[in-house]
């Protein structure tokens, strides 16, 4: 395991603004103690539509001796309207690249929660504007089939697809291994794309349980919620 970093990984800290789901029971500490197990020489968090515990993380990674990779899955919605809104908000996941990337990525983090321009609507958003607009600094990796690539309008489809063309150097189709029927056609549909436009593919394993014990307790904090 020494070869392979987690990329997409979610702790109890992707909660709160997850909606009515329980995205983890796993602190992120279990995370990094796992990882160090492992060999693992580094570790990125993506939790949902938040920035929690960050400046923590670094340095339990750095004690570890691990490398703190910075990254939050964003909501993205294809346009923010305060008067028609639309909850669309798809998965994105953004990685710093640099501390120009950190600040850069936290301000998108914390425009995300406007609850007065129409950012903030049931999760925290930012739109394909300011996507679009992020910098060499930023990374960004297509996320799961809640990813605008898998979920989004044509037109969105359409949009996203553009952009990663025009930044190839800096976008990765991401396929995951569970297997379900829309994972499997939907890594089909990014291979395709890969060979079609030159664009690199990522392997993730969409994190959100350490072991099979903190899943079962995952899944039955969800039950409790319905």
């Amino acid at each position: 395991m020494d070869n392979y970093s987690i990329l997409h990984l979610h702790s109890m800290d992707s909660n709160p603004y997850s909606g009515l789901e329980v995205d983890s029971i796993t602190p992120y500490q279990s995370y990094i103690d796992k990882a160090k197990e492992c060999g693992m020489k580094a570790i990125a968090f993506t939790e949902h539509g938040a920035i929690l515990h960050n400046v923590a993380k670094k340095q339990a990674c750095e004690k570890a001796g691990i490398k703190y990779i910075h990254g939050e899955e964003f909501y993205v919605t294809e346009k923010i309207d305060n008067e028609n809104m639309v909850r669309d908000n798809y998965h994105c996941c953004l990685y710093a690249k640099n501390h120009d990337g950190v600040r850069e990525l936290n301000k998108l983090s914390t425009n995300s929660f406007n609850r007065d321009d129409g950012h903030f609507y049931y999760n925290p958003r930012i739109s394909m504007d300011e996507l679009e607009n992020t910098s060499d600094n930023i990374l960004i990796l297509t996320a799961c089939v809640g990813g605008i690539l898998c979920k989004g309008t044509k037109t969105a489809q359409e949009r996203f697809l553009n952009f990663i063309i025009k930044n190839k150097h800096r976008c990765w189709l991401e396929i995951q291994p569970h297997n379900f029927d829309l994972q499997i056609k939907y890594n089909q549909y990014l291979y395709g794309l890969s060979v079609k436009y030159g664009i690199r593919l990522i392997a993730t394993n969409d994190i959100h349980e350490i072991d099979a014990e903190h899943a079962e307790g995952r899944k039955k904090m969800q039950l409790s919620k319905k």
